[in-house]
Formats: C-alpha cells, structure tokens, sequence
C-alpha cells in the first residue's frame, strides 16, 4: 500500500505510517524522534544555537568512518555547550548527553530500561570523543538514575522526555537574571516583537502556561549567559515527566497541528 506524506519540517519528512508507532504498544520510530528534536530545536529553544539535538540518522552515521561524514554535521559542532544523541540498538532506545561546560568535558547517560543499551551508548561515546576532542577515554561517562519504563515499547517516549526537560533546563539557566517581558509592555509584545528580542513558546511537555497561554520566554539571545552545571542539572524524577500515554497523544496532536 503506497504510503502519503502528511508534511515535512525542516528536513524531516513525516509519514501516516510514522504516526503509527505513537499508538499505545508501539515502538517510537526514529522519524517521530527527529521531528521532535527539530521542534525542539527551532521552537522551544529558539534563539539559543549553544544547544544541539543529533537526529538518529546522523548518530548512527557516527559508526562511520568520521571523516566522511562530516559535511553531515553542524560545521559549528565543536561550539556547542551541550549535544544529545539519542542511542538505538534496534530494539531499544535510550539518550546520551555531552556537556562541555563541565571541566573537564563529560559524557551523561539516561536508559530507562536498566542500561539495556550501555555498550551502544558507550561506542557512541567514543566516537564523539575522536570528534569533538580527538581522542577516546578522556571524558567521563556517568551512568545516570532515571525514571523506568514499565513495558518494553515507550524507550523512545522517555528519550524524547529526556531530552525535551534537560535541553529547557539548560536553555533556562542561559536566560539573564531578569526577564525582558518585564521592561516591555505586554501590549507592545504582543502587537509588534523588537527585531533583537525573541519571544520563545513553551513546551507541549509543560503543563501550565503562563496569562497568554503562548509564550514564557522573552529575551535579548545577547543576553544569554554560560550557566554553572551543578550535579542536581542531571536529576530527573517521575513527577518531572508526562505519563508516556499522555505524551504519546502529546506528540500525535503536535503532528496534527503540523499536516
């Protein structure tokens, strides 16, 4: 049966059979996973380029030989502050983090099924050390506590919760102590946004909004700070995340909106 596009964004083409693997029981595929990185990164964190989500493609691409696949990446790849590559085994999917504001530069690991994917997780490492720092062994990789999944098919629902929290709460603490939404009248923001200020919509993830139900962030991307990653930054708990079915529906609404 011929399959139909429902839409692309940016460059990730999205299917009716992609929405399939949101149903309850289904394994997240890697084209809903890059969607969702790439929102992220365009809508969520916009105006903030300190902040890189890898597409699965381009993880599994690092297994390659670097060299050839380097007009693949983000010319600026060595500039950003924090990557996340999402890990697949084929059966299994889980996140793993680089952080380069820790001294020295580290590696974090979140598997909601026990460490099911440690060894992928840990040559994935290895290879963006040879790209990032041009050798292997050097940075530490943490294995971190997380919230655990209950069956074996929402893997990529928590890796798309993973990356969506830490990715806002590192774009969170880059914001300047005091919002401009304050020296700015909200009449005026919402008619007409200065052409250097930015005004950042929130998560379909994060449950309340604020009056205008919109937009959280107003800032100045001038103004962004380089944060300190204290070890709390890497704690997620249960009540930090959507239920994986309400996230689930979350992610086919988003797509919906999108077709």
């Amino acid at each position: 049966m011929r399959d139909t596009l429902l839409f692309s964004y940016r460059d990730v083409a999205v299917y009716i059979s992609d929405t399939l693997s949101l149903r309850e029981g289904q394994w997240l595929n890697d084209t809903i996973l890059g969607f969702y990185f790439e929102y992220l990164t365009h809508e969520i964190l916009r105006g903030d380029n300190s902040i890189l989500l890898l597409k699965p493609a381009l993880v599994q691409l690092l297994q390659a030989d670097l060299d050839s696949i380097k007009t693949a990446l983000p010319p600026d790849i060595h500039a950003k502050d924090i990557i996340f590559a999402p890990i697949g085994s084929g059966t299994h999917w889980s996140l793993l983090v680089y952080c380069r504001q820790t001294q020295p530069p580290s590696f974090h690991y979140f598997d909601s099924m026990a460490n099911a994917n440690y060894h992928h997780a840990l040559a994935a490492k290895h290879r963006l050390e040879l790209l990032l720092l041009g050798t292997q062994s050097v940075a530490q990789m943490v294995t971190h506590s997380c919230p655990q999944q209950e069956n074996s098919y929402d893997c990529g629902v928590f890796v798309v919760l993973f990356a969506d929290l830490l990715a806002r709460r590192y774009a969170d603490l880059r914001l300047p102590p005091k919002n401009i939404a304050q020296d700015v009248p909200r009449a005026v923001l919402s008619r007409r946004v200065p052409h250097d200020v930015i005004r950042r919509p929130m998560s379909p993830f994060v449950q309340t909004a604020n009056d205008s139900g919109t937009y959280f962030d107003v800032f100045r991307p001038t103004a962004l700070r380089k944060p300190i990653i204290e070890p709390t930054f890497w704690w997620i708990d249960y009540g930090d995340l959507f239920n994986p079915n309400s996230a689930r529906a979350t992610l086919l609404n988003l797509i919906n909106k999108h077709a």
